[in-house]
């Protein structure tokens, strides 16, 4: 008989299996049912600071797992975003994107489609769920929180802009995923407290195509998620990386902008402080003056950070 692998089970992720059996470690290579598939933790009341620690899954159930994880935050999400819970729908998303870019991979990726379709919807919109999520900053900044603020300010660019609903799905996806390549990258480099070396910086630069190859892999329908993981650091002038692109998708050419406004107005780091919204623009503009951007990606921003939707 066959016994399968056997791996730590996420402790973030554990009241949200049913489906996924838990296995307990009772000796060296001896693992014994804890919970079956069919229930979830709380329905065999059990309190989850009384849980062995580990419990397991097989590795076979590492992806199913996630995709319950996704269901059940996303189920959540659905529901705060009906009551208007502002402050509980920020956590929820960075939950969700935490855990999905954690080990970003085929089928867990694409769960994430489902948590944008609830933020566009026609609800959230007329609650300003968009809007929350951007006033709403991050004390504990992170990359997924930097991810969430790119994919809101998006989506508030398509909304301004009255891109299609397609249209506004796709950017607000391929915004939240375009830092999906940094989940292959090191914290020491990730969370360095000063400048990067050339080297790390040459490293750091590989998150472009690390992001491109695992989006490609799957099973998105339109190939531009991707391409924004990819291009989202070229500039119009050919200085950007990963190869120094002049012509890039339009999509990545917006998601460039908002990444960077993003980056420099709210990540505080040692050795320069974040600025202030219209600092941050008029540095936008000169690069846009010194080519890098494109003017009208660049003006409608701007426009998008004070219209009224």
């Amino acid at each position: 008989m066959n016994v399968p692998e056997m791996v730590p089970a996420r402790a973030t992720q554990l009241p949200y299996f049913r489906e996924i059996p838990l296995y307990a470690k009772v000796g060296e290579e001896r693992f014994t049912l804890y919970k079956p598939a069919g229930m979830t933790i709380s329905e065999m009341r059990i309190g989850t600071e009384r849980l062995p620690s580990p419990l397991y899954i097989s590795r076979s159930d590492k992806l199913k797992g996630l995709q319950e994880t996704q269901e059940a935050f996303n189920k959540n999400l659905r529901s705060q975003v009906a009551s208007g819970e502002t402050e509980a729908i920020k956590t929820t998303v960075i939950s969700i994107v935490e855990e999905t870019l954690l080990e970003p991979r085929s089928g867990g990726l694409e769960g994430l489609s489902e948590t944008v379709d609830i933020l566009i919807g026609d609800y959230a919109k007329e609650s300003n769920v968009v809007k929350n999520l951007i006033d709403l900053s991050g004390t504990d900044y992170s990359s997924t929180i930097h991810s969430i603020n790119v994919m809101a300010l998006s989506l508030r660019y398509a909304f301004s802009t009255s891109m299609s609903a397609k249209e506004t799905k796709t950017l607000g996806l391929s915004a939240l995923l375009h830092d999906t390549g940094k989940s292959k990258l090191p914290p020491s480099i990730l969370q360095a407290p000063r400048r990067l070396t050339d080297e790390e910086f040459r490293l750091m630069q590989t998150h472009c195509t690390e992001g491109y190859d695992i989006i490609t892999n799957c099973s998105f329908n339109d190939h531009r998620i991707a391409l924004v993981a990819l291009e989202h650091h070229e500039k119009r002038d050919g200085t950007g990386y990963p190869v120094g692109k002049k012509n890039c998708d339009t999509l990545s050419e917006i998601v460039a902008i908002i990444d960077c406004y993003e980056a420099i107005t709210t990540d505080e780091r040692p050795y320069r402080n974040a600025m202030i919204p219209l600092e941050a623009l008029y540095l936008l503009k000169k690069e846009v003056e010194n080519g890098k951007y494109r003017r009208k990606f660049f003006e409608a921003f701007a426009y998008s950070l004070t219209r009224d939707l």
